[in-house]
């Protein structure tokens, strides 16, 4: 890769806390996408995700790294690490990869993402809003958020809006919270000639210095990148900081790297779902069905229409069988193999989540159906409005509330108000016209 962007808005995030004087544990959960269909492959995210899991392994941090990795097990792994972080000293998310923004609101495309249209993006790629909601929910000290991203329109001509800076400063809740962009607004964030984009290299060569103020530390990254890029990049910066923090302030505790990869097909498994592009199949199908089926069975339906996979893994298994035939990137469904591929997904994605406590247990990660929510009694109807809620921390006032969702280990009581993501907001809306 060159000096000239990268092709789908390269989109690397970090979310960190990082001052030691408060409560106990750094945690980092950082995430690199490369092998992306061909035309759309990225050659800098893996290494600066490398580089940058190592490098908060050294500050201290328990780090988990996943590598071009798909959308179902960055949710998962994003779901076990808001409970292993809760409280921290410090947290640190991080992304690079292809990043995308439609309809103000912008998305992690994961290596599975189809890269053809945005039509289906809600359930083929990670809203960043889920990001803040993990910061939020860790209720760390302090919280950075960091897009290494394009900020223009990779896809307009596929039917995406184009990119926007958010409208609002960080809500109150994130006081000492920073959100540093690494190019303006409109603008395309360079890839850089060399091992890592220039945003990277700015961090990388800064964030060990135990010198350097937070405030200092983005300066640093600013000039580097005005200097790498001729001008032609600039980092962008909002913040709600009220005091001082450094990276780089020493560790209670060493750091320690492991990496987390995308369930593999056990050995001798056949079709998971042999009629699936013929048959709808329903959640009763579906319940008792693990992560590595789950995605075989998504998996095999893009298989029978000749999907071409860059997962060796994958490749592999599909190889198995006589009717496997890798033609395209860009395969075509049925009206059947379209709803079951979204079907599966809806529970790839609830995977981690506790489904006992909820009525809907992925009301926070998709937009439900008026089927789903029209049959509800008044009183599930009130209790599947206010677990959005509580997910977010909200104290409830109604004695009723606090004792149905103190309960269950996952509800924080933090905030007397909570915001709701573009997601979160439409179920509340569509739940409130049946109750």
């Amino acid at each position: 890769m060159n000096l000239f962007g990268r092709l789908i808005c390269p989109l690397a995030l970090i979310v960190g806390l990082f001052s030691p004087a408060f409560a106990d544990g750094r945690f980092a959960l950082v995430i690199g996408n490369s092998s992306y269909r061909p035309g759309f492959e990225l050659r800098n995210p893996v290494a600066d995700a490398r580089a940058v899991a190592r490098s908060f392994a050294d500050l201290g941090y328990a780090v988990t790294l996943l590598q071009d990795t798909d959308l179902a097990t960055a949710q998962r792994a994003l779901d076990a690490f808001v409970p292993a972080a809760l409280k921290a000293e410090s947290v640190v998310i991080f992304y690079a990869g292809h990043g995308a923004m439609v309809e103000n609101r912008s998305f992690m495309l994961p290596v599975d993402f189809t890269m053809t249209t945005f039509e289906r993006i809600d359930t083929e790629a990670l809203d960043t809003e889920r990001l803040l909601q993990a910061l939020s929910s860790t209720h760390a000290d302090f919280k950075m958020l960091v897009f290494d991203a394009c900020r223009n329109n990779p896809l307009e001509d596929r039917g995406a809006q184009p990119l926007a800076q958010p409208d609002q400063p960080p809500p109150s809740r994130t006081e000492n919270m920073l959100a540093a962009f690494s190019t303006a607004q409109g603008m395309t964030a360079l890839d850089g000639s060399g091992d890592h984009s220039p945003f990277a290299e700015g961090l990388l060569d800064n964030i060990a210095t135990p010198t350097l103020e937070l405030n200092d530390l983005m300066q640093a990254i600013r000039n580097h990148v005005r200097e790498r890029t001729d001008g032609r990049q600039t980092v962008w910066i909002e913040s709600s900081m009220t005091r001082p923090v450094f990276l780089a302030a020493a560790p209670a505790a060493t750091g320690a790297l492991s990496t987390v990869e995308p369930p593999k097909p056990a050995a001798g498994q056949g079709e998971v779902f042999p009629q699936s592009s013929t048959t709808a199949l329903t959640e009763a199908d579906l319940e008792r069905i693990d992560a590595a089926r789950l995605r075989l069975a998504r998996n095999e339906i893009f298989a029978r229409n000749g999907q071409i996979f860059r997962d060796e893994a994958l490749a592999t298994h599909f190889s198995q069988f006589p009717w496997y035939r890798a033609v395209t990137y860009e395969p075509k469904f049925n009206a059947v193999e379209i709803a079951n591929v979204e079907l599966i997904r809806t529970f790839e994605m609830r995977a981690a989540v506790p489904v006992s406590d909820f009525i809907f247990p992925d009301s926070d990660r998709r937009l439900l159906t008026a089927d789903e929510v029209s049959p509800l009694n008044a009183a599930d109807l009130r209790i599947a409005r206010n677990e959005i809620y509580a997910r977010r921390g909200r104290k409830f006032v109604r004695q009723d509330l606090q004792e149905h969702f103190g309960k269950f280990d996952w509800y924080k009581p933090q905030f007397g108000e909570v915001e709701l993501t573009f997601i979160e907001q439409k179920n509340v809306d569509l739940i409130r016209k049946y109750e």
